[in-house]
Protein backbone atom coordinates (compact mmCIF):
# COMPACT_ATOMS: atom_id res chain seq x y z
CA UNK A 1 0.00 0.00 0.00
CA UNK A 2 1.18 3.54 -0.77
CA UNK A 3 2.53 5.43 2.21
CA UNK A 4 1.46 8.89 1.13
CA UNK A 5 4.23 11.47 1.35
CA UNK A 6 6.84 8.86 2.23
CA UNK A 7 7.43 5.94 -0.12
CA UNK A 8 6.50 4.32 -3.39
CA UNK A 9 7.19 0.76 -4.45
CA UNK A 10 8.16 0.09 -8.06
CA UNK A 11 8.57 -2.95 -10.28
CA UNK A 12 10.35 -2.73 -13.63
CA UNK A 13 10.37 -5.47 -16.24
CA UNK A 14 11.51 -5.79 -19.86
CA UNK A 15 8.98 -8.19 -21.40
CA UNK A 16 10.88 -9.20 -24.56
CA UNK A 17 8.00 -8.32 -26.90
CA UNK A 18 5.89 -11.02 -25.16
CA UNK A 19 7.79 -13.68 -27.07
CA UNK A 20 7.80 -17.26 -25.80
CA UNK A 21 10.79 -18.88 -24.14
CA UNK A 22 12.50 -21.70 -26.01
CA UNK A 23 12.03 -23.73 -22.81
CA UNK A 24 8.26 -23.18 -22.57
CA UNK A 25 5.80 -26.01 -23.26
CA UNK A 26 4.78 -26.31 -26.91
CA UNK A 27 1.22 -25.38 -26.01
CA UNK A 28 2.30 -22.03 -24.48
CA UNK A 29 0.72 -18.97 -26.11
CA UNK A 30 0.88 -15.22 -25.66
CA UNK A 31 -2.22 -15.16 -23.43
CA UNK A 32 -0.38 -17.56 -21.11
CA UNK A 33 2.52 -15.13 -20.97
CA UNK A 34 0.14 -12.30 -20.10
CA UNK A 35 -1.42 -14.37 -17.33
CA UNK A 36 1.99 -15.27 -15.88
CA UNK A 37 3.04 -11.61 -15.89
CA UNK A 38 -0.19 -10.64 -14.14
CA UNK A 39 0.38 -13.29 -11.46
CA UNK A 40 3.89 -11.98 -10.78
CA UNK A 41 2.73 -8.37 -10.57
CA UNK A 42 -0.05 -9.26 -8.13
CA UNK A 43 2.50 -11.02 -5.92
CA UNK A 44 4.93 -8.09 -5.99
CA UNK A 45 2.06 -5.55 -5.58
CA UNK A 46 4.00 -2.44 -6.68
CA UNK A 47 2.57 1.05 -6.59
CA UNK A 48 4.21 1.79 -9.94
CA UNK A 49 4.81 -0.75 -12.70
CA UNK A 50 7.28 -0.08 -15.51
CA UNK A 51 7.20 -2.22 -18.66
CA UNK A 52 9.73 -2.10 -21.48
CA UNK A 53 9.83 -3.83 -24.85
CA UNK A 54 6.13 -4.35 -25.41
CA UNK A 55 4.36 -4.99 -28.71
CA UNK A 56 1.21 -2.96 -29.27
CA UNK A 57 -0.48 -4.56 -26.26
CA UNK A 58 -0.11 -4.12 -22.52
CA UNK A 59 -0.65 -7.01 -20.08
CA UNK A 60 -3.74 -6.35 -18.00
CA UNK A 61 -3.52 -6.11 -14.21
CA UNK A 62 -6.79 -5.32 -12.48
CA UNK A 63 -5.12 -3.44 -9.61
CA UNK A 64 -3.54 -0.86 -11.91
CA UNK A 65 -4.38 1.80 -14.51
CA UNK A 66 -2.14 2.75 -17.40
CA UNK A 67 -0.59 6.20 -17.83
CA UNK A 68 -1.97 7.40 -21.15
CA UNK A 69 1.24 7.23 -23.10
CA UNK A 70 2.83 4.30 -24.92
CA UNK A 71 6.02 5.67 -26.52
CA UNK A 72 8.15 3.63 -28.87
CA UNK A 73 11.84 2.95 -28.22
CA UNK A 74 14.47 1.20 -30.33
CA UNK A 75 12.62 -2.07 -29.60
CA UNK A 76 8.93 -2.07 -28.78
CA UNK A 77 7.01 0.27 -26.52
CA UNK A 78 7.07 1.51 -22.93
CA UNK A 79 4.10 1.41 -20.57
CA UNK A 80 3.75 2.68 -17.01
CA UNK A 81 0.92 1.47 -14.81
CA UNK A 82 -0.02 2.83 -11.39
CA UNK A 83 -2.48 1.72 -8.73
CA UNK A 84 -6.03 3.04 -8.85
CA UNK A 85 -5.35 5.20 -5.77
CA UNK A 86 -2.30 6.74 -7.39
CA UNK A 87 -4.14 7.39 -10.63
CA UNK A 88 -6.75 9.31 -8.62
CA UNK A 89 -4.00 11.79 -7.67
CA UNK A 90 -3.70 12.78 -11.36
CA UNK A 91 -0.01 12.07 -12.03
CA UNK A 92 1.54 13.97 -14.91
CA UNK A 93 3.68 12.49 -17.67
CA UNK A 94 6.14 13.54 -20.33
CA UNK A 95 8.04 11.50 -22.88
CA UNK A 96 11.64 11.70 -24.09
CA UNK A 97 11.66 10.61 -27.70
CA UNK A 98 12.88 7.11 -28.28
CA UNK A 99 13.86 6.20 -24.75
CA UNK A 100 11.71 7.27 -21.79
CA UNK A 101 8.32 7.89 -20.21
CA UNK A 102 8.45 10.09 -17.10
CA UNK A 103 5.62 10.07 -14.57
CA UNK A 104 5.48 12.72 -11.85
CA UNK A 105 3.65 12.45 -8.53
CA UNK A 106 2.95 15.27 -6.07
CA UNK A 107 2.86 13.37 -2.77
CA UNK A 108 5.62 12.39 -2.51
CA UNK A 109 7.06 14.85 -5.05
CA UNK A 110 9.00 12.50 -7.28
CA UNK A 111 9.43 11.66 -10.94
CA UNK A 112 9.89 8.06 -12.01
CA UNK A 113 11.38 7.62 -15.46
CA UNK A 114 10.63 4.36 -17.25
CA UNK A 115 13.54 3.89 -19.67
CA UNK A 116 14.76 1.62 -22.44
CA UNK A 117 18.12 3.07 -23.40
CA UNK A 118 20.16 2.46 -26.54
CA UNK A 119 21.55 -1.08 -26.88
CA UNK A 120 24.98 -2.40 -27.66
CA UNK A 121 28.60 -2.33 -26.48
CA UNK A 122 31.26 0.17 -27.37
CA UNK A 123 31.97 3.89 -26.96
CA UNK A 124 29.33 5.10 -29.43
CA UNK A 125 26.49 3.21 -27.72
CA UNK A 126 27.72 4.29 -24.29
CA UNK A 127 27.79 7.93 -25.38
CA UNK A 128 24.24 7.63 -26.70
CA UNK A 129 23.01 6.18 -23.40
CA UNK A 130 24.69 8.96 -21.42
CA UNK A 131 23.09 11.55 -23.70
CA UNK A 132 19.68 9.92 -23.20
CA UNK A 133 20.15 9.97 -19.41
CA UNK A 134 20.98 13.67 -19.61
CA UNK A 135 17.82 14.29 -21.64
CA UNK A 136 15.75 12.40 -19.05
CA UNK A 137 17.25 14.43 -16.20
CA UNK A 138 16.55 17.67 -18.07
CA UNK A 139 12.92 16.61 -18.65
CA UNK A 140 12.20 15.85 -15.00
CA UNK A 141 9.88 18.44 -13.38
CA UNK A 142 11.06 17.48 -9.88
CA UNK A 143 14.50 17.40 -8.24
CA UNK A 144 13.68 13.92 -6.89
CA UNK A 145 14.16 11.58 -9.84
CA UNK A 146 14.49 7.82 -10.19
CA UNK A 147 15.42 6.34 -13.55
CA UNK A 148 14.60 2.65 -13.81
CA UNK A 149 14.21 0.06 -16.52
CA UNK A 150 16.35 -1.58 -19.15
CA UNK A 151 19.29 0.82 -19.12
CA UNK A 152 21.56 -1.42 -21.24
CA UNK A 153 24.48 0.12 -19.33
CA UNK A 154 27.83 -1.60 -18.93
CA UNK A 155 30.03 -1.57 -15.82
CA UNK A 156 32.51 0.93 -17.24
CA UNK A 157 29.74 3.53 -17.72
CA UNK A 158 28.68 3.72 -14.08
CA UNK A 159 31.49 6.03 -12.93
CA UNK A 160 30.40 8.69 -15.41
CA UNK A 161 26.75 8.27 -14.40
CA UNK A 162 27.74 8.83 -10.78
CA UNK A 163 29.80 11.84 -11.82
CA UNK A 164 26.61 13.25 -13.35
CA UNK A 165 25.07 13.26 -9.86
CA UNK A 166 23.19 9.96 -9.71
CA UNK A 167 23.35 7.27 -7.08
CA UNK A 168 23.92 4.08 -9.05
CA UNK A 169 24.11 0.97 -6.92
CA UNK A 170 24.28 -2.40 -8.63
CA UNK A 171 21.47 -4.87 -7.80
CA UNK A 172 22.57 -7.73 -5.60
CA UNK A 173 21.95 -10.28 -8.34
CA UNK A 174 22.22 -10.13 -12.14
CA UNK A 175 19.09 -8.95 -13.92
CA UNK A 176 20.15 -10.88 -17.03
CA UNK A 177 21.50 -14.43 -16.81
CA UNK A 178 21.34 -16.35 -20.07
CA UNK A 179 23.27 -19.20 -18.50
CA UNK A 180 20.26 -20.05 -16.32
CA UNK A 181 17.54 -18.49 -18.45
CA UNK A 182 17.80 -20.05 -21.92
CA UNK A 183 15.05 -17.88 -23.31
CA UNK A 184 16.57 -18.13 -26.79
CA UNK A 185 18.50 -21.17 -27.92
CA UNK A 186 21.05 -19.15 -29.85
CA UNK A 187 21.75 -16.49 -27.20
CA UNK A 188 25.32 -16.19 -25.86
CA UNK A 189 25.62 -17.22 -22.22
CA UNK A 190 26.51 -14.33 -19.90
CA UNK A 191 25.29 -12.34 -16.91
CA UNK A 192 24.64 -8.59 -16.81
CA UNK A 193 22.88 -5.80 -14.95
CA UNK A 194 21.02 -4.20 -17.83
CA UNK A 195 17.86 -3.64 -15.75
CA UNK A 196 18.77 -1.34 -12.87
CA UNK A 197 18.06 2.06 -11.32
CA UNK A 198 19.74 5.46 -11.00
CA UNK A 199 18.49 7.98 -8.43
CA UNK A 200 19.00 11.59 -7.47
CA UNK A 201 20.71 11.95 -4.06
CA UNK A 202 17.49 12.95 -2.29
CA UNK A 203 15.87 9.55 -2.98
CA UNK A 204 16.69 6.45 -0.96
CA UNK A 205 16.24 3.17 -2.84
CA UNK A 206 15.73 0.18 -0.55
CA UNK A 207 14.27 -3.34 -0.48
CA UNK A 208 15.81 -4.05 -3.88
CA UNK A 209 14.88 -7.47 -5.22
CA UNK A 210 15.62 -9.30 -8.46
CA UNK A 211 12.76 -11.63 -9.42
CA UNK A 212 14.88 -14.30 -11.10
CA UNK A 213 12.96 -17.46 -10.26
CA UNK A 214 11.38 -19.46 -13.09
CA UNK A 215 7.74 -20.38 -13.35
CA UNK A 216 6.56 -23.99 -13.64
CA UNK A 217 3.96 -25.30 -16.05
CA UNK A 218 3.29 -28.92 -17.00
CA UNK A 219 6.45 -30.01 -15.23
CA UNK A 220 8.60 -27.51 -17.17
CA UNK A 221 10.53 -24.65 -15.56
CA UNK A 222 11.17 -21.52 -17.64
CA UNK A 223 11.06 -17.71 -17.61
CA UNK A 224 8.53 -15.45 -19.32
CA UNK A 225 11.19 -12.95 -20.44
CA UNK A 226 14.89 -12.90 -21.18
CA UNK A 227 15.17 -10.14 -18.54
CA UNK A 228 14.40 -10.55 -14.85
CA UNK A 229 12.08 -8.10 -13.09
CA UNK A 230 13.49 -5.73 -10.48
CA UNK A 231 11.58 -4.18 -7.59
CA UNK A 232 12.46 -1.57 -4.96
CA UNK A 233 11.03 0.96 -2.52
CA UNK A 234 11.64 4.66 -3.18
CA UNK A 235 11.71 7.11 -0.27
CA UNK A 236 12.00 10.84 -0.84
CA UNK A 237 13.86 13.18 1.45
CA UNK A 238 15.44 10.62 3.78
CA UNK A 239 18.80 11.34 5.35
CA UNK A 240 21.49 9.09 3.93
CA UNK A 241 23.81 9.92 6.79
Amino acid sequence: MLLVGTSLSVLTWNLAMLETSADAPRSWQVHDTEAAIREQVLIAAPDVLLYQELPRMVPYVETHDMIRANPRTHSGHLATLVTHDLMATAPRFVTVAGCALLTTFDDPAITIANVHLAPGPGPSAAAQRLAQLADVADASPTPALVIAGDTNTRADEIAEIRAAGFVAERPGRPTWDSRRNRFRDDAPAFTAYFTRWFASPDVVVSDVRVWDGPIERDGTHFHVSDHFALSATLTVGSNRG
